[in-house]
């Protein structure tokens, strides 16, 4: 009954804070940004398929799997001037009382020129920096097959001179079905305003199948960002080679309404396994912005 609750009350207030804010701008926007080179490789079908400290962003559920220490770290090269980064820690608490986890999202875009007139030599130059700061818990079996987790998220955005600051929940749950097929719901940024704009609540649900004993993963998510009225399918795939070394790729469709052209919207990349740490790559292109390479360093002990 515990669980039933639980999730019924999380599809409830995303549903009502999504009716309630319409079509409009967000705050917080580097929340949209994922953070992971392997689950921006996969196109963002990661609700199922992310993994260790990494799923406080993209499904604080998924920490339940951990049975052990976990330690990433990633940082993202974005455009001129704009870099991306998230550190995080995960870790199982004894006697199976599920998983704890904590995590710092920034990005910062630098030297913006600052004109008080109409001159070709800026008067000064300031930052815009953002970060959110997660606490996570995570439990498995809360049900057969079901495990349930949650991040608390305190978020801050500073312009020049002005800062804002907000508070959120992230929910997040998977269903093993079988030992193929695993399914997933997500609840992120759902809370307070910040300053005058909404956060940009989102829903994410998906499911997951291995093939090939488990070498080939192949994944789908469907994202819903009810404030901005954009839906984005993502469809991702993993292969293992072998123990060291894996290939992936996917693709989010949706982004034609970005308009930025080209190959906006695919991800690709590969991880290396070295004993207990692992390293994973992933190119992400954004058409006209540019491309962008994201790098995640992991630990596992």
């Amino acid at each position: 009954m515990k669980h039933k609750i639980w999730l019924s009350t999380g599809l409830l207030l995303a549903a009502s804070a999504a009716q309630a804010a319409g079509v409009g701008t967000t705050g917080a926007n580097f929340l949209k940004v994922g953070v992971g080179a392997r689950e921006l490789a996969l196109g963002s079908a990661a609700s199922v398929l992310t993994e260790g400290a990494g799923a406080i962003n993209w499904n604080p559920g998924k920490l339940a799997d951990l049975k052990q220490k976990s330690l990433s770290a990633s940082y993202n090269l974005l455009f001129l001037d704009e870099s991306q980064g998230f550190v995080g820690y995960a870790s199982p608490l004894k006697e199976d009382m599920g998983v704890i986890g904590a995590g710092v999202n920034y990005l910062t875009v630098s030297n913006i020129e600052k004109r008080t007139g109409d001159s070709d030599n800026p008067d000064s130059k300031f930052s815009n920096n953002n970060m959110a700061v997660s606490f996570s818990y995570a439990r498995a079996e809360v049900r057969p097959g079901l495990a349930l987790g949650a991040s608390l998220k305190y978020i801050s955005q500073k312009l020049d001179t002005q800062t804002d600051k907000a508070v959120a929940v992230d929910l997040g749950s998977t269903y093993k079905i079988n030992p193929a097929w695993t399914a997933a719901f997500v609840v992120q940024n759902l809370g307070s305003s910040i300053g005058p704009d909404a956060l940009p609540l989102t829903l994410k649900g998906g499911a997951a199948r291995r093939f090939l004993d488990g070498k080939l993963a192949v994944a789908a998510d469907a994202d819903w960002l009810a404030n901005d009225k954009r839906f984005y399918l993502d469809l991702g795939a993993e292969y293992a080679l072998n123990s060291f070394l894996a290939f992936r790729a996917g693709y989010q469709a949706g982004r034609s309404a970005d308009k930025l052209g080209g190959l906006t919207g695919l991800g690709a990349g590969l991880g290396l396994k070295f004993d207990q740490f692992t390293l994973d790559y992933a190119y992400v292109p954004f058409g006209d912005l540019g491309d962008t390479h994201r790098m995640t360093l992991g630990f596992n002990f």
